[in-house]
């Protein structure tokens, strides 16, 4: 787990590249249709599949700044929370079929890039 983290937050362009395909990858799982979700255990747990994937999104993008500031920090608490938010308001637009707005993944999505940021603060603090 060391190694991996210190790999992160040393190599930016490795981190930059994670979290946009993390990202995209999210974007993808959030606005597939309805139907074409597979029907796993795991999704019954839907909240905290976002807070999960939210926190490792928020994670990612604070390994690009090695040693983030708390400014840096609550940017990527703001995107990370904004771009849940979105994610469900495409959902409820209508525009996916067999998906809808809820406003419980959006604050899951932004609890989990808070833990995520603190999961940081950490390892930062542990592995370095």
């Amino acid at each position: 787990m060391k190694t991996i983290f210190n790999w992160l937050v040393t190599h930016k362009t490795g981190a930059v590249l994670l979290s946009i395909g993390w990202a995209a990858l999210i974007f993808v799982g959030c606005l597939l249709p309805g139907k074409d979700i597979p029907s796993l255990s795991i999704f019954e747990y839907d909240k905290l599949v976002h807070f999960g994937i939210f926190a490792a999104l928020a994670f990612l993008l604070l390994c690009i700044f090695r040693n983030p500031s708390f400014i840096q920090s609550f940017r990527v608490l703001f995107f990370c929370s904004a771009y849940g938010y979105a994610l469900e308001v495409l959902q409820g637009s209508g525009w996916v079929t067999g998906r809808s707005f809820d406003l419980y993944d959006a604050l899951a999505d932004g609890l989990g890039a808070l833990m995520g940021i603190g999961v940081f603060f950490v390892a930062n603090r542990l592995c370095r």
